[in-house]
């Protein structure tokens, strides 16, 4: 029997996995269909035939307030009430929490932010201030969309903005992953498992090799909660000599 090279291929996992500091904790944000790790790649990856199926952690939807009071000095304290009512509102539930993204990931917002923001002009409305920002909520392992997203249209729902302030859900449902590199030694292992099993298949005659072990782990939204993490990688199978 030809030897399949196992050794080898554990020793290249083994090396290919990042060491991640134990306090470094990142949520990205899944935007469209897909999203790299290595945002600076040009072209998208080619999804290999072992993926990890994974839910999200966070849906995420994006909100505005806006503030049309003709009066600067009052427009602006009733939109600064209005966004600390909604993160003490927020504080007092479990599954609903404010957030601003920063370079695709999400960074928490609190009432301590709110007296340092600089609020933004609505270009198409005169003595107008808006602002927005994430809420989210924990995608629960009996959660539909519907029963997700109803967590955060009834929070929204349930905010009265100050004087002339209106709150409003924009743009569409997104996902979010909380520190995603913490599942390449499954991923990993899932594509090993795959080779040898492939190994197994050809017989002896043949050799498996695995390329692209050091690629950054990826994913792309599988379904309306659902993740599907992977390597972009590839295998041949060659004839021994």
């Amino acid at each position: 029997m030809v030897k399949f090279r196992w050794i080898a291929l554990c020793v290249a996992v083994a090396l290919a996995t990042p060491v991640v500091a134990q306090d470094a904790v990142e949520e990205i944000v899944v935007t469209g269909a897909r999203l790299r790790r290595d945002a600076e790649d040009r072209a998208p990856p080619v999804v290999p035939a072992v993926t990890v199926p994974r839910r999200a952690d966070n849906l995420i939807v994006q909100v505005r307030v806006v503030n049309d009071t003709r009066d600067a000095t009052e427009r602006r304290r009733e939109l600064i009430q209005t966004l600390r009512d909604m993160a003490r509102a927020a504080g007092r539930q479990g599954d609903i929490d404010l957030s601003v993204q920063e370079n695709g990931q999400l960074v928490p917002f609190t009432e301590e932010m709110i007296g340092t923001l600089t609020l933004g002009v609505d270009g198409s409305r005169a003595d107008t201030s808006a602002t927005s920002f994430i809420v989210k909520t924990p995608i629960r392992p009996g959660d539909t969309l519907d029963s997700a997203s109803g967590r955060i249209e009834a929070f929204v729902g349930g905010i009265n903005g100050t004087g002339r302030t209106l709150v409003t859900i924009t743009g569409g449902w997104q996902l979010s992953i909380v520190n995603p590199s913490q599942y390449r030694p499954q991923v990993l292992a899932a594509i090993a498992t795959n080779a040898r099993e492939t190994s197994t298949a050809f017989g002896d005659g043949y050799a498996v090799n695995v390329d692209g072990m050091a690629n950054p782990l990826t994913w792309i939204q599988s379904g309306p909660l659902e993740l599907a993490l992977f390597i972009p990688y590839t295998m041949t199978v060659t004839p021994r000599p």
